[in-house]
């Protein structure tokens, strides 16, 4: 299966995609965490990620977090082939998305895609998608990870970092 296979897939069979381990989690919680195997750890094998979550008491909560962080791990690292213009279609509104959008991750892996692709110009991905290269920054900029996605990609491109 291909990254985007990945992204497009549901939770739980996303889950099935991957192995699946139980560990004592760290942390606040008291004696029940201590005794309790709460904490997940997914691995994807085919593209060699393991995420871990031990935020919650709850391992049914603890695999949705791990399984929305694989979703973005996959969008930030791999990087593939950027599909055709016509192809593409904002999954947000109004120039927004919020990351719990289920279009989020493959909105993300796309135009790091689309940058990559251009030599890190991301005027090139905005106008894909329909958007102004000032709500495209925007939307960088709301998560720390995906930013430091985008200007890695822009140093090893030698654009200059990009500016709120």
């Amino acid at each position: 299966m291909h990254r985007d296979d990945y992204l497009r897939l549901p939770l739980d069979e996303l889950l099935r995609a991957c192995s699946l381990k139980g560990f004592q989690g760290s942390g606040p919680g008291g004696q029940h965490r201590n005794k309790t195997n709460t904490g997940v750890c997914l691995r994807l094998a085919p593209y060699n990620l393991e995420i871990k979550s031990c935020e919650s008491r709850s391992v049914s909560e603890n695999k949705t977090h791990a399984l929305h962080r694989l979703r973005l791990s996959l969008a930030l690292n791999v990087r593939e082939t950027p599909k055709p213009e016509s192809q593409l279609k904002f999954p947000g509104s109004n120039g927004r998305i919020q990351p719990s959008n289920p279009g989020y991750a493959q909105f993300i892996a796309d135009v790091l895609d689309i940058t990559e692709v251009n030599g890190g110009d991301t005027k090139i991905a905005a106008k894909a998608f329909g958007l102004s290269p000032t709500a495209l920054t925007k939307i960088l900029h709301a998560d720390k990870h995906v930013l430091k996605a985008m200007q890695d990609i822009r140093t090893k491109k030698g654009k200059p970092p990009l500016k709120k």
